[in-house]
């Protein structure tokens, strides 16, 4: 069973792994950060050790979390002073065989979420996508992700790569197109409050509907007058052709 974790990174999802490994008891024993002041302030929280030299990392831990940008997983891991017992990334987009050089056991627990260090973390649902590179590892890695979700789900790599591109569309993206909407409010002097109940209302629906069958507005109704009127009303080139593209597809059906 894993009791002693240490994790290698300190951003945003390095301080929910730490917030959830210690609520369930679990250790955190080590804190890696190149920049030190980064390390202890996730170290301190918890009571674990910071470290900015990858030579100081303590070989007795049951786990290695590596939670950092996905650019600088290779050269990190580089870096290692000896190989590890068992080790995971977090990355959505980054094959599990990158880890097989520098672990003797490894896998992916991928956090399916949107987290930051300074939310609250209590009551936050957390998807987790595991995968081992045997049985025998990915029970293991099921146990440790079962402890602090209980939304753990045993994946394999083709289905992580689906879910981070069905996450960046559903979320990233969609998160770009409030940020227009709120744009457009604020030009217009409306207040953004008047638009909530719409988004919670699509979200609702989405949650026991195919999304395409509860698709609503003028592009799905074929009203090219409206369509066209609310194109030519956006000053923003760019914005105006993310409206054209997004209403021709829609109007073309699925």
């Amino acid at each position: 069973m894993t009791e002693k974790v240490s994790i290698i990174g300190s951003g945003n999802i390095a301080h929910w792994m730490a917030y959830a490994i210690t609520c369930q008891g679990m250790k955190l024993q080590q804190v890696f950060s190149r920049q030190m002041e980064h390390a202890e302030s996730l170290a301190q929280k918890y009571k674990a050790s910071a470290i900015d030299d990858l030579s100081q990392l303590d070989s007795s831990a049951d786990l290695y979390i590596f939670s950092i940008k996905d650019d600088s997983l290779e050269d990190v891991l580089k870096l290692l002073p000896f190989k590890l017992s068992l080790a995971v990334h977090t990355a959505g987009a980054l094959s599990v065989s990158l880890l097989k050089d520098y672990a003797e056991n490894y896998g992916i627990v991928y956090p399916c979420q949107s987290l930051n260090k300074g939310m609250d973390f209590e009551g936050v649902e957390v998807p987790l996508c595991v995968e081992g590179n045997n049985a025998e590892t990915l029970g293991k890695l099921m146990e440790f992700a079962s402890r602090i979700s209980p939304l753990a789900k045993a994946v394999n790599e083709q289905q992580r790569f689906v879910l981070h591109r069905a996450a960046i569309f559903g979320c990233n993206f969609t998160n770009v197109m409030y940020g227009i909407a709120h744009d457009l409010m604020e030009e217009g002097s409306v207040d953004w409050q008047l638009l909530i109940p719409l988004l919670q209302n699509t979200l609702d629906k989405v949650k026991t509907n195919n999304p395409h069958d509860v698709q609503t507005g003028p592009a799905h109704r074929h009203d090219e007058n409206v369509v066209r009127f609310h194109e030519k009303a956006l000053k923003d080139d760019k914005i105006k052709e993310i409206y054209r593209l997004l209403s021709d597809y829609i109007g073309q059906g699925r």
